[in-house]
């Protein structure tokens, strides 16, 4: 290009990747293109942009640098083609009519919240969307939880049904405005409406719903609100008993529940926010945040009972802002009855929802995909996603794979990946497949992402285990089973673009084995290809299948009669089950061997009086956590023994240790910080081991027991001491949400080879 004489036109063909649609991306390349002087046009070509221009040597090279260097903030440009072609001469530069081009690399665009602008227009008087509760622009707005297909346009969307009226067509067409083609662009009289009616079906007849949901929730009210990916039960955050009710409605006992809070300051005031932080709470993906809680906040304690932390998040829609106006902290759960999928269609909410919720705030804006908010952390200074949602979701990753593949996750806590043109798209998260409304909604999400994305698959990837909902999806075509565990590595191996050999430290809860007992213990040395399982705990037999999972006290049972001691240590559980529990272990009946960590935890957690029956995922392993006293440094004895070059690590002296701390009355405190510190220290030490015998320095920390920070932590730091490299997901969930990217990670590797199809 630079080339050029600066008076001869030249014309090129220009294709940016990445998320370019629904960003405002066509504008902006339009009015660049007029301030360079540049002819042609552009478009939505499938999942990109198109620019067909023309110039001269010197505004060519403007044009691209600032298209590619200062892009719209929410746009992100993954890849540039660029090619030149036959001269046309053109008389203007133009937005042209969208093209689905199906061989295209396609990005779908994500919900984004209110940008700052549109919460000037919805608090300002003066103002043609004084109030109005869908008011968005180019910047904000949903997008994927409302697209049918690509490329976005309003057509494609549930915005479909609303014609604009002249004045947002104006707007629309006037490139001077910030809602030059915004396909969502609408105001109060052609665009979506509220309404505001109790759980006996009957609508509140009022000026403003929004006044009256406010003064409901003053009063105590639980609302069902409606929002970009589905619904919300909110009350104030500041009514004990109001949250309690929500509590005993939903049956949801002791889970934290997320707040969202009026603004950064509100937040300042209740939680630990540090510059990342806070970087995270105020992007337009606008998650929910991970925070540590001040201490003595003036806060009800059933929000998150006995937990040091605090899920937080700021307003992302125009109702949360109106709502928040007037109170500074709601209560803002998953509507759904515990278990099930969010709710997201009016009707279906409605009747599902009815004995929870007093009254409901809906509107006519169609959801076409449900979508929770989206769960972080900050660690070590990065941002890791836990739960991958609204403002993330679906996420896109460059893995170089040729085939069009589906992953198809784990069991709970699953997601799904597609690839496709080299690129591998992660779904949300979607839940307990167990779960028949989970799983009919994980159905209807994967065949709208095919759809979407023209994906043809002609590899499918599950989990080894065979009772997986997942797993059986699909009956027909090639299937590459993968390890549970290799999985978790292989996906963390992948976000940190490793290929070589590495040290896998792999803590779970569950994942079926090679040798078809319950692993979740294990040290690897492998690819993202293979794996030699060179390390693991002990086997213990745990009594229950799934009943061990919702019932620690069986683990502590299990555990206890492996070491040779007698259930009746276990505090507040009737003697006849334990003696039950005991006869089957003695026969092994419905018993399984694991080497779970998960287990272990859960184990200590019931041991000491914490948990013996939980209501929601890990809450043991939490309770544990949460009591930590920091000061100790204490750990108990424990072996590591070579048995056939694989260490097993041995669970009697820990488990002595802490029976002896019970009989001599050691706080719980304490034995919590002992039990942390003695896994922290044997995992470096094995690692330390495996480091020196197989001449590898990076080692991966992944698995479902390491959402447990105190215990990443300590293990991250010592072993970055030694010299040692460290890596952990953070662009994926680093528990099972996390599992379907893995799968692709191990499926890019072994596609070619027909060792590995299971027909």
């Amino acid at each position: 290009m630079t080339q050029l004489a600066n008076n001869q036109r030249k014309r090129y063909l220009v294709n940016i990747y990445g998320i370019v649609q629904g960003v405002g991306f066509r504008p902006f390349v339009y009015k660049t293109a007029k301030q360079y002087g540049i002819l042609g046009w552009v478009n939505n070509s499938g999942g990109s942009v198109t620019i067909d221009f023309t110039g001269t040597a010197g505004n060519i090279k403007a044009f691209i640098i600032t298209i590619v260097k200062n892009p719209p903030t929410p746009a992100v440009i993954k890849k540039i083609n660029c090619k030149s072609l036959e001269y046309l001469k053109y008389e203007d530069f133009e937005i042209k009519e969208s093209s689905n081009k199906t061989s295209t690399i396609k990005f779908i665009p994500k919900d984004m919240g209110t940008c700052s602008e549109c919460v000037k227009d919805i608090m300002d008087k003066s103002s043609t969307r004084y109030r109005y509760p869908f008011t968005n622009c180019t910047k904000c707005g949903p997008r994927y939880s409302i697209i049918k297909s690509l490329p976005y346009d309003r057509e494609s969307t549930t915005m479909s049904s609303f014609n604009m009226c002249s004045n947002c067509q104006d707007e629309y067409n006037n490139e001077e405005n910030r809602r030059f083609h915004a396909e969502t662009n609408c105001c109060s009289e052609c665009g979506p409406s509220l309404i505001l009616m109790n759980n006996k079906g009957e609508v509140t007849k009022c000026e403003d719903v929004i006044y009256e949901t406010i003064e409901f929730l003053k009063m105590g009210k639980i609302i069902a609100i409606k929002g970009i990916g589905g619904f919300h039960l909110a009350c104030s955050g500041r009514n004990e008993n109001t949250i309690a009710k929500l509590r005993n409605r939903k049956i949801r006992p002791y889970k934290p529940l997320a707040v969202m809070m009026k603004d950064i300051n509100t937040v300042k005031q209740f939680c630990e926010v540090n510059e990342k932080e806070e970087e995270v709470l105020l992007s337009n993906k606008r998650p929910i945040v991970i925070l540590r809680k001040k201490p003595d906040i003036n806060l009800p304690s059933n929000i998150a009972p006995e937990q040091k932390k605090l899920g937080v998040m700021l307003p992302y829609t125009p109702i949360h802002y109106l709502i928040l106006e007037q109170i500074d902290i709601l209560i803002m759960t998953s509507g759904n009855i515990s278990g099930c999928p969010i709710e997201y269609k009016n009707n279906s909410a409605f009747n599902a929802l009815k004995n929870i919720a007093d009254y409901f705030l809906m509107h006519n804006r169609e959801i076409y995909l449900p979508i929770d908010d989206s769960v972080v952390k900050v660690f070590n200074g990065e941002e890791c996603i836990v739960r991958l949602g609204r403002g993330y979701a679906p996420s896109a990753e460059n893995l170089d794979i040729s085939d069009d593949i589906v992953a198809l996750g784990a069991q709970e806590k699953s997601s799904v990946s597609l690839s496709k043109n080299s690129y591998v798209y992660t779904s949300q998260y979607l839940g307990d497949l167990q779960d028949l409304n989970c799983y009919k909604n994980y159905e209807s999400v994967l065949r709208h992402l095919i759809k979407i994305l023209d994906v043809e698959p002609k590899v499918w990837v599950c989990d080894m285990h065979p009772f997986y909902i997942s797993s059986g999806y699909k009956k027909e075509g090639v299937k590459i089973r993968v390890q549970h565990h290799h999985a978790h590595m292989a996906g963390c191996m992948a976000e940190h673009n490793i290929s070589e050999k590495v040290i896998g430290v792999i803590y779970d809860g569950t994942g079926f084995g090679l040798d078809g007992n319950i692993w979740g213990g294990e040290f690897f040395i492998g690819t993202r290809a293979s794996f030699n399982r060179v390390g693991h705990f002990q086997y213990v037999n745990i009594q229950g299948i799934n009943a061990a999972i919702k019932e620690p006290w069986r683990c502590a049972a299990s555990y206890l009669y492996f070491c040779g001691y007698k259930g009746e240590i276990i505090k507040n559980i009737d003697e006849n089950k334990l003696n039950i529990v005991n006869q089957a272990l003695k026969s092994s009946l419905n018993c399984y061997k694991s080497s779970s960590l998960g287990r272990f935890f859960d184990c200590i957690s019931s041991l000491i009086g914490l948990k013996n029956f939980i209501t929601y995922d890990a809450e043991a392993a939490i309770a544990l956590e949460n009591i930590i006293d920091e000061e100790v440094k204490e750990y108990y004895r424990y072996k590591i023994k070579n048995e056939n070059n694989v260490f097993l690590i041995e669970i009697k002296d820990i488990i002595d240790g802490v029976i002896n701390d019970i009989n001599c009355k050691v706080k719980k405190s304490i034995i919590s910080a002992k039990f942390h510190n003695t896994i922290s220290k044997l995992t470096c030490d094995m690692v330390l081991k495996l480091s020196q015998i197989y001449k590898i320095s990076k080692v991966i920390l992944s698995g479902g027991v390491f959402e447990n920070e105190h215990l990443l932590k300590a293990i991250y730091d010592e072993l970055k001491k030694d010299g040692l490299e460290i890596f952990f997901n953070s662009k994926t969930p680093i528990n099972d949400g996390g599992i379907s990217f893995g799968q692709m990670a191990v499926a890019e590797t072994r596609v070619q080879s027909t060792e590995y199809r299971v027909q």
